[in-house]
């Protein structure tokens, strides 16, 4: 409520005088009839007992059992999703390696991919290490997986495969590695059709197979390239030390490093980007895959698959004929 003119006026002359021209009785009774009613007793009781209900009563106890259903419901109705989910995938994956089985057999591999309009010239896949390498046959495991995916390549006419292991056990044990590569070649093809296969990885010397000229000429040499979680920030971190160097010693400038220049560099420390990156993992996992060879690569992963399978990486290559790459000006 406003103050009326009259009250205004009376107050602003008591205010320049001092507060002498009325007194404090007069100046309460000029407020007071324009502050609120106070709250009665009985108004204020009511308000305490249907906070003391609303707080202890049977509203609250509903409210909670509401939400408490609610979040049931809502979990049920989900787990209910994921469990079609899960197996629909596995009864798909099941029923095309059933269908799609390659039974060691090159041709079949080249019939199944014969359909596709275009293959990468250049797949990464990832492999993990079962059980972070405790168990007893983790290694034997997967060596024989990374041998299993290069007799797909070859089969298919892919040139390069890249295999990714996060922790680079498989850098340690090169020689044994490739010839179990060579000796799974050779039980698909035969011990004169197999192609050659060479293995490599940054920092240690390149191993090819033995006899290279008794083997067939029209067999597509096969290239394998190791790489694990060191080779994307050291890899960067010896090129950044090799840049400075070359700039404090004035043979380039800062000008010279440019994108081109450093792709083209870590392509030959490391590898060329790869066209296709597949994930045999339940969902997309990088495992702290180097970010740089990826930047363009197409990356596929099958929903809930569970282990390496020629299926997901028949899927991966259909994946790839399908996609559409759109790189800019």
């Amino acid at each position: 409520m406003s103050f009326a003119a009259k009250d205004i006026k009376v107050y602003r002359e008591d205010e320049k005088a001092g507060h002498r021209n009325i007194g404090v009785k007069e100046r309460e009774r000029l407020v007071q009839n324009y502050l609120p009613d106070p709250p009665t007793r009985a108004r204020s009781r009511s308000r305490k007992r249907e906070h003391e209900t609303s707080h202890f009563g049977i509203r609250k106890f509903l409210r909670s059992q509401l939400y408490s259903f609610m979040y049931i419901f809502v979990h049920a109705i989900f787990s209910v999703y994921i469990r079609i989910r899960v197996a629909y995938h596995a009864v798909s994956l099941r029923i095309l390696s059933i269908l799609k089985y390659h039974h060691n057999t090159p041709d079949y591999v080249r019939r199944d991919v014969s359909t596709l309009k275009r293959l990468p010239k250049h797949v990464s896949v990832i492999l993990t290490l079962e059980d972070g390498g405790r168990a007893g046959d983790a290694l034997e495991k997967l060596v024989n997986e990374a041998s299993e995916v290069a007799a797909w390549c070859a089969s298919a006419g892919i040139p390069r495969l890249s295999i990714y292991e996060r922790t680079g056990v498989l850098k340690r044990y090169m020689p044994q590695t490739h010839r179990a590569l060579v000796q799974k070649l050779k039980s698909w093809f035969g011990k004169r059709q197999a192609p050659p296969v060479s293995l490599s990885t940054r920092g240690a010397s390149t191993i090819y197979t033995a006899n290279r000229e008794y083997f067939a000429h029209d067999q597509v040499p096969l290239e394998v390239v190791l790489i694990s979680e060191d080779d994307g920030r050291e890899a960067m971190v010896d090129l950044t030390k090799v840049l400075v160097q070359m700039v404090q010693k004035e043979k380039i400038t800062t000008s010279d490093i440019t994108q081109d220049v450093l792709d083209n560099e870590l392509s030959e420390a490391v590898m060329p980007e790869p066209d296709l990156l597949i994930s045999f993992e339940p969902y997309v996992d990088l495992q702290g895959y180097p970010p740089w060879p990826i930047r363009l690569t197409e990356i596929y992963c099958a929903p809930d698959n569970q282990g390496v399978g020629y299926q997901v990486f028949l899927r991966g290559l259909r994946k790839y004929t399908e996609a559409t790459f759109k790189l800019g000006k």
